[in-house]
């Protein structure tokens, strides 16, 4: 049995389409339902929290292999000890229950926004050493300290692996992830100016087959990283625009501007609750280099990527589909 922890999530619930599909047998543990309109529905469903350690090791019972997907991928939250709690606190959790339910092997789901170098633009690779203090925000600090306590469970025996997907696109992002809000804002043309930096994008279900793969394949105590292309901003709504017809901002914002704007949404968010369109975590990334170079994940684990073109067209019009339900 396999246990995917946040698989109603964006890339969690392909990744549970991909094991279905594959004849596996799939436990779902989230705090929110199955989406009931995949087709490819998991053999159980558990409701729970990470933040309860009985709930994990019930959910683990029978399981050979965890996949730990959940998490708060978000930059922004109007609570800040959020992200300790859930991202960090809860993977220690997982890790507990791993070892007291003594499952086969574990897959953790990192970011690579803990990647970003502070100095040079050469594209990342597998070899990165981030240091906590290079972490921009809690966000990334959370997700750093929980990359941290699964490379140590390795190195005292347990079989862990780390993947670190870039900005995953394509249809069934219901929970808008930070690029399937970028997505719909450019189709709603909500978007009026761009930052001029690199970010990379990947298929979701091109990094669903690599988490299986990563599963069956990937060496303990190694991390993966899960990209596919590396595009600047501007290209990328160039590329929104052609598929969907909707004009491409034209106003290249100075990286001083969007940053002093960023702390006056996050004041104002922390004030009113009401989510930043640009977090100052996502701002203070785009001065670093986001570029990724995947090829030896893609070679070790034996997957390429699709064709971006096909990605950004489903992604568009799954996104459609959405607006026009209102």
């Amino acid at each position: 049995m396999n246990l995917v922890i946040g698989g109603s999530g964006f890339i969690g619930s392909h990744l549970v389409q991909e094991l279905v599909r594959r004849h596996e047998q799939v436990r779902v543990f989230d705090r929110d339902p199955f989406p009931e309109d995949i087709e490819e529905q998991p053999n159980e469903m558990v409701r729970g929290d990470i933040l309860r350690l009985d709930n994990l090791t019930d959910a683990m019972q029978n399981c050979a292999t965890v996949y730990h997907l959940a998490g708060i991928p978000m930059l922004w939250a109007r609570d800040v000890t959020t992200f300790e709690r859930v991202n960090h606190q809860g993977t220690l959790n997982v890790l507990k229950a791993a070892h007291q339910t003594n499952i086969e092997r574990l897959v953790f789901t990192s970011t690579e926004s803990i990647l970003a170098p502070t100095h040079g633009n050469e594209p990342v690779t597998e070899t990165a050493s981030p240091k906590l203090e290079d972490m921009l925000g809690p966000y990334c600090r959370s997700k750093f300290l929980a990359e941290q306590a699964v490379f140590q469970a390795a190195k005292e025996g347990m079989d862990a692996v780390v993947v670190c997907p870039t900005l995953p696109i394509g249809p069934g992002d219901r929970n808008l992830t930070p690029p399937g809000q970028m997505i719909r804002d450019f189709l709603l043309r909500k978007i009026p100016g761009y930052l001029d930096c690199t970010l990379n994008f990947a298929d979701v279900r091109d990094m669903a087959i690599w988490h299986r793969l990563a599963a069956q394949h990937g060496m303990s105590g190694r991390r993966y990283i899960l990209s596919g292309y590396n595009l600047s901003i501007h290209d990328f709504f160039q590329r929104l625009s052609r598929e969907s017809g909707q004009p491409c901002p034209k106003m290249k914002v100075p990286y001083a501007v969007a940053l002093a704007w960023s702390y006056v949404e996050h004041y104002f968010g922390r004030l009113t609750g009401k989510k930043p369109k640009s977090s100052i975590t996502g701002v203070k990334l785009c001065r670093r280099s986001m570029a990724f170079d995947g090829t030896w994940t893609w070679n070790t684990l034996g997957h390429q990527p699709r064709p971006l073109g096909e990605s950004i067209r489903e992604a568009v019009a799954w996104h459609r589909t959405f607006i026009d339900k209102g």
